[in-house]
């Protein structure tokens, strides 16, 4: 009778399953120290890759211009360099502080952004960047603004107050900041960078917990906004026909496109690619393949191995914070990362259809490859601030070790038992005595009143809010 009931079973449930690891229970929450990990390996290797292709796609550029290539790549080395600090402090700096400072990041982030409409600087058909005086370099304020606006919906949505089926305090919490930063993001013209805000502002309220049937009314509102901003533009309105089957022009060998040549270098890297500075697309053939057609670049020299192998790091880095946003003890923390890792899948796509022509060319960078001071600056920020709140869920302490309540243990586990202390006066108690001690015989040291440690140095939900309710 057992074989014959194991005969109807489907053939793939017959086969057996390889399990790695320990058997564990069914609710047991991932380790919050390979989540860290998750985070921060794909980003370091992204980041030294971004640098290996910018410094190769742009050495055939400063050739021609006659300028010696590695004058520019010290520069790059120093934003690099200011980047990695940048991150560092995020890292270190707790999750309630990030907390508290998000309105006033976020205020500045609109001041940064509203300049630009009065000394803002054109390039590619969009203002969106700002002279730092002095320097002869310029900065693109939307790149901070998108890490403000992430913290800002996690502090606004995560309140107690805040009653995510009433769709008044939803419109007043969470669209409103999304809708006022993508206005002065469209002050400049980048409806690429817009569309970043609303996938940031899409995130932070599923994670939250928004009511799903929400989601269908708030896509065609977007939708229509989409359109009525593509009409009104001349160059939208070319490149969106341009990429739409049946109206745009026939491809012309000897009036190619960006598109063309992004195409063209992808095929011709084959499996294994021509080999590292061998890509002939960079000279002067294809345009921004420094920035925003990288991949491209990395297609025709690594090959579609090396294309692959950097679509898994950036796919693993968004795994690592939409797991840190699904098992955060915080709100504010889980909404936060989700807002984070919103912004870096979509930013991912979107460059991904730009090169391979499944997208419009809008020109967003590729996260932590693409050449541009801002956009690296501000995304290594980011995932700073993502270790931050991974450090947080770990028990990390901000010098590097960990909280004296895990002890360097998992804290999802139970206490270890106390090694024996060798002084009473060494020993402390969760409880304080509520009677002073007595000093007995001359020569005993007093027994001083221990108190019950801080909260900060516990690791845990530093903001005290209440467990994430279910989503809707």
């Amino acid at each position: 009778m057992a074989s014959e009931a194991t005969q109807k079973r489907p053939l793939l449930q017959r086969v057996p399953k390889i399990r790695f690891g320990s058997p564990s229970p069914q609710n047991a929450q991932p380790s919050p120290v390979a989540t860290y990990y998750l985070i921060l390996v794909p980003a370091v290797f992204l980041a030294l890759f971004g640098l290996l292709m910018g410094f190769s796609a742009s050495a055939v550029t400063n050739i021609a211009q006659g300028v010696n290539p590695y004058v520019p790549f010290v520069k790059t080395l120093g934003i690099a360099l200011l980047a990695l600090a940048a991150a560092v402090g995020a890292t270190l700096i707790p999750p309630r502080v990030w907390r508290a400072l998000a309105p006033l990041l976020f205020v500045i982030g609109l001041a940064l952004q509203g300049a630009v409409f009065f000394v803002g600087i054109s390039e590619g058909g969009n203002t969106n960047w700002l002279p730092i005086p002095g320097t002869g370099q310029v900065i693109q304020p939307s790149e901070f603004l998108k890490l403000a606006t992430c913290l800002m919906l996690g502090r606004m949505l995560s309140m107690k107050t805040t009653d995510l089926n009433n769709w008044k305090q939803v419109v007043l919490f969470g669209l409103a900041p999304v809708l006022v930063a993508m206005a002065a993001v469209m002050v400049g013209g980048d409806m690429g960078t817009m569309l970043i805000f609303v996938g940031i502002g899409f995130g932070a309220l599923w994670v939250a917990g928004v009511p799903g049937k929400w989601f269908g009314m708030m896509a065609v509102a977007g939708g229509a906004l989409a359109v009525l901003l593509v009409v009104v533009s001349p160059s939208r309105t070319r490149r969106v026909l341009e990429f739409l089957p049946g109206f745009g022009t026939p491809p012309d060998p000897s009036a190619p496109t960006q598109t063309d040549h992004g195409l063209w270098a992808l095929g011709a890297g084959g499996l294994t690619g021509l080999g590292p500075g061998a890509s002939r697309e960079k000279w002067n053939y294809l345009r921004e393949a420094h920035t925003d057609f990288i991949l491209a670049i990395v297609g025709e020299e690594f090959g579609l191995i090396g294309t692959l192998t950097l679509l898994a790091l950036l796919g693993l880095l968004i795994y690592g914070a939409l797991r840190l946003a699904s098992n955060a003890q915080s709100r504010f923390i889980s909404i936060s990362a989700g807002g984070i890792a919103t912004w870096l899948t979509l930013q991912g796509l979107l460059n991904i259809g730009t090169v391979t022509g499944l997208a419009p060319v809008i020109g967003v960078p590729f996260p932590l490859v693409s050449y541009g001071g801002s956009s690296f600056l501000f995304t290594a920020m980011a995932i700073g601030v993502l270790l931050s709140f991974a450090r947080n869920e770990a028990g990390m302490r901000k010098t590097g070790r960990f909280s004296t309540e895990t002890a360097g243990r998992d804290p999802r586990r139970t206490r270890a038992p106390r090694r024996p202390q060798r002084y009473a006066s060494d020993t402390t108690t969760k409880n304080p005595p509520t009677v002073p001690p007595v000093i007995g015989s001359v020569g005993k040291r007093p027994r001083p009143i221990s108190r019950p440690l801080p909260t900060e140095s516990r690791g845990w939900n530093l903001d005290n809010e209440t467990n994430k309710p279910e989503a809707s």
